[in-house]
Order: structure tokens, then sequence, then C-alpha cells
């Protein structure tokens, strides 16, 4: 090491040691109830900020071969470090090395970035100036000390996500580091440094190093872009439990995930009826288990990821399968009758075990949208507010899909049990009373969207959802004495089907205006999610939904999309083409000339 240089360089880590004292070590500020996972990527990423400040001084070595064995010695300290916090998340059950970003690419991505930054540090000195090294020391300084307090900021926030659910103490360090480094490397401008670089232009490739390094922390890069991972989990520990997922025959149960190019994750809760007696439950939705593979399957509405109108196109993907006939929520196994084979309402277990493996694998989304179709809707409804708890500094909304939580009381009061449906809801005020007395999906979603008022909650539906595995359907079976038959002739409950859900949504707003939106189309088509009516369909006097959806997810508290506002059809009636209807058409469904509409008293 050139002599001037040896003394400013002891005087770098000197300062920077002092600068980040206050950081996440090993062991060090942990609190006692963290989840393992973000314990592991915290010591990582505080392991990083640590390798990164060794690199730079590794950079100031006079030759090559002292470069070199320093960051050998930089390496083996990061390669200890990374190996020991998996081990120590695998010993608390938790992956934090499968699919995850392996210590020697961390290394070698921060190394090509630090002489990226070196190489426009060093272009404008001369090494035969006498005060090249005190020039180049202040940039170095300066540019050592910002990765480093940069990384263990990241650390202190992936590991206490709740002491920081506005994000506002990272931000308040990032600020606090980048101002310093501007500050610092003024320094070498008022020592006279020729040539300085920009600080703006540094700062940038330190951030981005950062950036880059931060993501793939949080991101597990191992996780395929191009297809579905296709997941098969047996019994699992998670929060203190054991959970055993199955299919309601028993069957083993299956889910999906595929990683995106952003730090956004959606949750998608699939659909399938749901049963509740031995009758109900012998209907052969309830008998289907989850697919083999969903590359093929996962193609069209908002899972077409080719689309560039499609606003999920880059995000993370979890895919909830349903197999269970307890919309997602099932924590019972149930004989309905002697002889009769065991119905496994399991649902909630499969649910957690896919929730568990999206913690490991996608830490801390910007954003998370909790999504489902028909029994999905109902899935996301009851699983989003459990999931604030797990990323509690996303931004989140929650969209159901004709899951509008049209029910009778009986069906409230006498069949809801069967799943042992209570024991697992959120604990909020209001929500388990929502069920217990009546109140519904209304007291429900006024107690989580009160809750959570800065994540935005909406329901979509058709007007007049039908077919016997639509929402009229199932009400029909309610209001028939939970006959499963009914579901043949749901347009009987069309009306009143379209009745209540508009009631019961316009009630919702008028109590949570903030935050609670509905939109209802025309027609009488079940489900919308996973259809390519979402670009397509305006029928009725509606905006398309996928409008809708995107100002949705550009609506924050205090700053609405004036697009994501309250949506009724105008022609509501209208059946379009590929809706169900009866054959031949019976009231309430008619003819208007060419056209079939519904026309309700």
């Amino acid at each position: 090491m050139r002599p001037q240089a040896h003394a400013t360089w002891i005087l770098l880590v000197s300062w920077i040691a002092s600068a980040c004292s206050s950081g996440t070590d090993s062991g060090a500020g942990v609190p006692a109830d963290a989840y393992a996972a973000n314990v592991c990527v915290s010591a990582k990423q505080s392991a990083l900020g640590d390798f990164c400040a060794s690199g730079f001084e590794a950079w100031w070595e006079e030759s090559a071969e002292s470069r070199e064995a320093t960051l050998d010695q930089a390496r083996l300290q990061l390669a200890d470090s990374w190996n020991g916090a998996e081990a120590a998340a695998g010993e608390d059950g938790v992956e934090c090395d499968d699919l995850a970003w392996s210590h020697e690419s961390a290394a070698e991505q921060l190394e090509r970035g630090i002489a990226r930054l070196v190489a426009q540090i060093q272009e404008p000195l001369s090494q035969s100036q006498r005060d090249a090294s005190a020039c180049g020391g202040a940039r170095w300084m300066a540019s050592a000390e910002a990765c480093q307090s940069l990384l263990r900021a990241e650390s202190r926030h992936i590991v206490d996500l709740d002491a920081d659910p506005d994000r506002s103490l990272l931000e308040s360090d990032r600020e606090a580091t980048e101002e310093a480094f501007v500050s610092r490397s003024q320094s070498s401008l008022e020592a006279s440094c020729p040539g300085d670089p920009e600080a703006s232009a540094l700062l940038s490739e330190i951030q981005q190093m950062v950036g880059e390094a931060v993501f793939k922390t949080v991101v597990s890069p191992g996780l395929e872009s191009d297809d579905y991972l296709t997941l098969t989990p047996g019994p699992t520990e998670y929060l203190g439990r054991t959970y055993t997922p199955q299919c309601i025959q028993g069957s083993e149960y299956r889910y999906f995930a595929r990683r995106g190019t952003t730090n956004k994750l959606l949750i998608y809760y699939q659909g399938g009826g749901a049963c509740w007696n031995a009758l109900t439950c012998a209907i052969p939705s309830c008998r289907s288990l989850p697919e083999e593979s969903l590359d093929a399957f996962a193609g069209d509405g908002f899972f077409d990821l080719e689309n560039p109108e499609n606003p999920f196109r880059d995000w993370n993907i979890v895919f909830v399968s349903y197999c269970s006939c307890d919309i997602h929520f099932g924590d019972a196994t149930v004989e309905y009758e002697e002889g009769d084979e065991t119905s496994q309402h399991l649902g909630f277990h499969n649910a957690r075990v896919a929730e568990k493996w999206a913690r490991e694998h996608f830490l801390n989304p910007e954003v998370v949208f909790v999504t489902g179709s028909s029994a999905g809707a109902y899935g996301a409804w009851f699983h989003g507010p459990l999931l604030h708890e797990v990323w509690p500094a996303s931004q989140f909304h929650v969209l159901a899909d004709a899951g509008n939580g049209v029910i009778t009381e009986e069906f409230l009061r006498d069949e809801l049990a069967v799943w042992n449906f209570t024991p697992n809801l959120p604990d909020i005020p209001g929500v388990v009373e929502s069920i217990t007395e009546g109140g519904g999906i209304v007291d429900y979603t006024l107690a989580i969207a009160g809750q959570y008022p800065e994540t935005n909650w909406a329901h979509y539906s058709t007007l007049y959802d039908g077919s016997p595995g639509g929402q009229s359907g199932f009400y029909n079976v309610m209001l028939t004495n939970g006959s499963p038959t009914a579901t043949l002739r749901w347009w009987d409950a069309s009306c009143a089907f379209a009745e209540l859900a508009l009631s019961q949504a316009e009630r919702t707003y008028e109590a949570m205006p903030s935050n609670y939106r509905y939109y209802f189309g025309s027609g009488s088509a079940h489900t919308v999610f996973r259809n390519d009516k979402v670009y397509e369909h305006s029928s009725g006097g509606v905006p398309v939904l996928v409008d809708w959806v995107r100002a949705m997810l550009s609506s924050g508290l205090g700053s609405r999309d004036p697009l994501w506002t309250n949506t009724l059809c105008s022609d509501c009636g209208l059946i379009l083409a590929d809706d169900p209807k009866p054959v031949p058409l019976e009231a309430p469904f008619t003819s208007r000339g060419e056209q079939v509409v519904i026309d309700c008293p």
C-alpha cells in the first residue's frame, strides 16, 4: 500500500466503523419475535455492507497480489456470515438458502460495482501528484461508507418490518447517508483535487449497486421467471403449529409460484365451489385436484403475462390452488354421514403453507395485490388481513372477483361452522362478531377496512352472476334449504342475488368511503380475473376492468385516482356472448329484439 494511502485508509476504516456502529450485526439489534427468514436476510445484507467496505480497501492496495489477498479474506468472511445465517434459519425450520442468492454471486456482483466506481474515482487522478492519495482517499471514504451504510440501513429495516411499516425510518437513513456522501465528496473539491467526478454520478452508481444487492436478497433469484414452479408440500411447521396440506379426499396438495422482474407480489386464490354437507360435497367441483402444472393453464386475462396492457405482467406470482371446498379457510376433518368418506376441509392449512413459502422467498414486496375468483375471492378476503402481518411494510390491495358475500343468515349461522372457520379469523375488533352475530360480509369488511385504512379493498362482479357454479347458483341452494339441485335452476335467484349484492356494496361504501370500492358489470358471467374480458368488456356502460384495476393500484390514502370509483353498469341486464342463460329462456331472462336480457321486477 502507498505510504500516504496507508494512513488515509486507516482513517477510513476507523471512520466507517464509527459511523456504522449502530447497524445490525449478527446477534445484535434483533427483535425477539423477528421471523427467522428476515433475520437471515438481515445478516446477509449487513455482511454485504462489510464486504463492500473491504472491497474498497482492496482497491487501495499497491499491487494486484495484495488486492487479491484482501479480497480473498473478505470473501471468506462473507461466506462465513452467509452460511452461518442460513444454518441458523434452517434450525428454525425456515428456508433461507432455497432458491437464494449465493455468497459467491453476491461477492462477484459487488466487486464489479466497486471496480466501476474505482475507475470513475481514479480516472482524473495522477498517482505522481503529491496529494493524489489524499484526494483519492476522500472519494474512497465517501463511497465505501455510503455503500456500507445503505446496506446496513436495509439490514435494520428487513429484520423488523413492524418497526418501520411506512418505510420512513429506512428512507431517513438513506437520506442521511446520501447527504453525508455529498458533503464528504465536497471536501475533495475544497482540497483542489483534480477533475473530481460529480458526487451525484458516483452516488447513483452506489445506489444502483446496493439496490441490485437488496433485490436479490429479498426476491429469490433461483426461482425461474419463465415457468411456474410446482410445489408439493408435506406437513409444515409454521408459527408454532404443524399444518397438513391436502385436498378434500386426502390427496396431495400442490400450489405454484413464478418470479417476476419487480419486487411486487400477486397472490391469487383459485376458485372452485364450496360444500358443507354430504350432498353438496358430492358435486364434481369438490372432487377436482390441483393442476400438475400451471404453465398452460394460466394464460388468459390478468394471467396473460405477454400482454403489455397487463399491469401484473412483471410481478412475482403465488397461485394458491384450491381443492378443499371450504373457501380456503377450513380447518376441520368431517364425516357428514355414517359410512361416507371423510372430508378434509383443510384449506386454511393449504393457504398457510403457501403463505410460509411466499414469506421466505419474497421477503419485503413494495406492493402486494391479493385476489381470487369465486371461492378464491373469499380466500383473498379472509387471508388478506392475515397477510398484512407477514408484510407490514408493503402497500396492499385486495380485490374479490365474484365473491360478494351474498348468503343467507341461516347459512352464516348453521353451515359455516362445519369448516371450523372462526378460530383462525384475524384478531381485529368486530371480525368474529360479523360471523357469529350475523353481520355478514358488510360488518366483516368494515372491520378489516377500518383496521387497514391504507389498503384498498374492492368487490367485482357482474350484477347477475350466474351458472350452477356462480354466485346466484349457490345463493339459490341457500334459499332452498340446501338442496344442491337448486344450482341447476340458478336463474331463480338471479334477481334476489343482484338486489342483495348491490345493497351490501352500497352500504359498505357509505360506511367506508375512504378505501372501499365496488364494480358491477353487465351480464351473468361468473368471474373475470382469468378472462380476456378484463381488456375488452365495456358493455353496459362500464369502464374496461383493466383501467379500473390500474386506477386501484395508483390510489393511496389521500391520493385517489379519479378512475377508481364505484362502478355500476347502466344496462346491467344485457347478456353478453358466452354468458350463461337458461335454454330455453325462462324468467327473468327474456328477449329484447335479437338480444337476451334479464328483466327483474
